[in-house]
């Protein structure tokens, strides 16, 4: 019951949390998350009393989500900048290990060397699913966008190798170079080749099963979510590095040819939707799970530990500014060699728009659930039987320098770099969207008198329509719709009127203006058209009386729904070319829009 009550519960708080998004503004998802964790902890002081199942986390979470960000990502990009991404899962890892261990060894020489290099080996493993978010919110660049997925994807191999030796020499005094680093070389090159040849297997047994007409989707996504935990689970029983598999079995993937029809563009939708829900749950759960844990380990460090209060805040804000100022004169120095590679010049990397970037870059590497879960694996006891030598002030410590870094990447990215969102419904991009609705729904009214099953007379009213449908991509003012004697064909209009109503706040005063007219003209077409009425009166009075006539118009008016909402969309695809063509809208700008027409196309809607 216990179980269940905490599911109950991190449900509860990954749905609050969406909405809570929705409302706090300037606040992350992910640390609105970490926020509703406390606040179960609280609430469920029992909750996790045994802290986090490194493995299962692995498992349940990471491998999954891992395996869904590879299939998506720019392999080429990633390919491009192989060097820049292998400095950052090695070196800096290396060097934040130094650092980090270095400077918590000053501060508290009572620490072992072994100990605060563990702490710092542990700080070298980015959280992936923070990045993932900070790369959809914000823009980097191209080059910087590459390295961090990169960075992201690969860097939790050498952390936990290099975690996994530092504890060893701590709690038993004995360390081999030699073992270390075949011990790596085996789990990271392993690791590619055998996710790699995985990822081959499960793309012929979905081409073999297909082929054989076994097919369908639901089969065809649990057989994508069951991917990643056979992968990794077949990995670690070879002690390979079954994330860095799974992310290579992901990007084989992206990689080999997939069948273009009809039907599996369906089953491809089907199954991103599914992804999409999947992963907005796991994403959540591993920020509530690693809020329950924070005020856990601060709790034990407070209560139990030496350093008080005070002592723990200043050690958290000089370990933070170390790991800052580490990751910042490394990425520093690659963005210097790539300047120079390039030809742009050492100079460019000291302008304020360079500082900016690589500032960004350093802040957009929090540290997260992998590290507090390495931490958190920390034996109770040495080799000797005695006490791990400040344990929980360890874990303390990770905890105040995870929030700091959580923190920083929230509010500092803001001032730093440029928010994709904002970028993306720029006036521009909506005033062109607004008038490409407009055009739409000028057609749809030029067509009125021949589409659709409820039919009047045309007259002069549909003359006039068509004549202005053909002049409003030329018109500065508002193309208002005539009087329409039929029904479907307002409420088809009003669905884009309304679509035009939800955009007008973004645009510009003027094409606000006229989309807020041309909206309420045609609310006022909708209100005033009586469906029923009208088709009831193309009804022959034979048998269809009463409610078999009402069922009859219900089933007519839907019918002609369905024919104009068609005829539109098609009708959009067109202006959307013609707007591409003409400058209006930009190739990105123009294959969202055809996406979503595709998408409204196949779905029948």
């Amino acid at each position: 019951m216990e179980l269940l009550e905490l599911i109950l519960f991190l449900l509860v708080a990954i749905v609050a949390s969406s909405l809570l998004d929705q409302i706090v503004r300037g606040v992350s998802l992910p640390l609105v998350q970490i926020a509703l964790g406390a606040v179960i902890a609280f609430a469920l002081p029992g909750a996790l009393s045994e802290g986090i199942d490194f493995e299962l986390l692995f498992i349940l979470f990471l491998a999954p989500l891992h395996f869904n960000e590879s299939r998506h990502v720019d392999s080429g990009a990633l390919w491009r900048n192989r060097w820049g991404i292998a400095s950052l899962v090695t070196g800096l890892v290396l060097a934040t290990m130094a650092v980090v261990g270095g400077t918590l060894h000053a501060l508290v020489p009572a620490i072992p060397l072994a100990a605060c290099l563990a702490l710092g080996a542990a700080m070298g493993s980015t959280d992936a699913m923070a990045v993932t978010q900070l790369a959809k919110e914000f823009r980097f660049g191209k080059r910087h966008e590459a390295l961090l997925n990169g960075e992201a994807l690969l860097n939790d191999v050498m952390g936990t190798v290099a975690f996994k030796c530092a504890i060893g020499v701590a709690a038993s005094g004995a360390f081999s170079l030699t073992h270390a680093g075949e011990e790596f070389a085996l789990e990271l090159f392993g690791g590619m080749a055998a996710g790699a040849v995985l990822g081959v297997a499960f793309w012929l047994l979905l081409t073999g099963v297909r082929r054989f007409g076994l097919d369908n989707p639901t089969v065809h996504v649990v057989l994508e979510l069951l991917a990643p935990f056979v992968i990794y689970l077949i990995c670690e029983q070879l002690h390979l590095a079954g994330v860095i598999a799974v992310v290579m079995a992901g990007m084989a993937l992206s990689l080999l040819p997939q069948k273009r029809t009809a039907a599996t563009a369906r089953l491809r939708m089907q199954a991103a939707s599914v992804w999409k829900t999947f992963e907005f749950v796991m994403n959540g759960i591993i920020f509530v799970v690693l809020g329950m844990q924070l005020p856990r380990v601060l709790t034990l460090a407070l209560d139990h530990g030496a350093l008080g209060a005070a002592g723990i805040v200043a050690v958290v804000l000089a370990v933070a500014v170390a790991l800052e100022a580490v990751r910042f004169l490394w990425i520093f120095g690659m963005d210097l060699v790539d300047a120079v590679r390039r030809g742009a010049g050492a100079r460019s990397c000291f302008t304020r728009r360079g500082l900016k970037g690589t500032l960004a870059m350093a802040f957009a590497g929090p540290k997260g659930g992998i590290t507090l879960a390495l931490l958190l694996t920390m034996p109770a006891a040495t080799a000797a039987g005695e006490a791990f030598p400040y344990r929980d002030e360890l874990l303390s410590i990770a905890s105040g320098v995870i929030l700091c870094t959580l923190l920083l990447a929230n509010f500092a990215l803001r001032l730093l770099a440029p928010r994709k969102a904002h970028e993306k419904r720029s006036r521009a991009y909506v005033d062109a969207e607004i008038a490409l609705l407009e055009r739409v729904v000028a057609s749809i009214q030029a067509d009125s008198h021949l589409t659709g099953a409820v039919k009047g007379n045309a007259g002069e009213a549909a003359a006039d329509a068509r004549e202005g449908a053909a002049g409003a991509a030329q018109a500065a003012g508002v193309p208002l719709p005539q009087e329409v004697d039929e029904p479907a064909t307002a409420i088809v209009m009003k669905r884009y009127a309304d679509r035009i109503v939800e955009l007008a706040p973004e645009a510009s005063p003027e094409v606000a203006a006229r989309g807020r007219v041309l909206a309420a003209r045609c609310g006022e077409l909708y209100e005033s058209s009586d469906a029923i009425a009208e088709a009831l009166a193309d009804i022959e009075d034979d048998e269809a009386d009463g409610i078999t006539a009402h069922m009859m118009a219900l089933g007519m008016v839907r019918e002609a729904v369905i024919d104009i909402q068609d005829q539109a969309l098609a009708r959009e695809l067109e202006f959307i070319k013609a707007m591409r063509r003409a400058g209006e809208l930009s190739p990105e700008h123009a294959r969202a829009l055809r996406n979503d027409v595709y998408v409204q196309q196949m779905v029948g809607e």
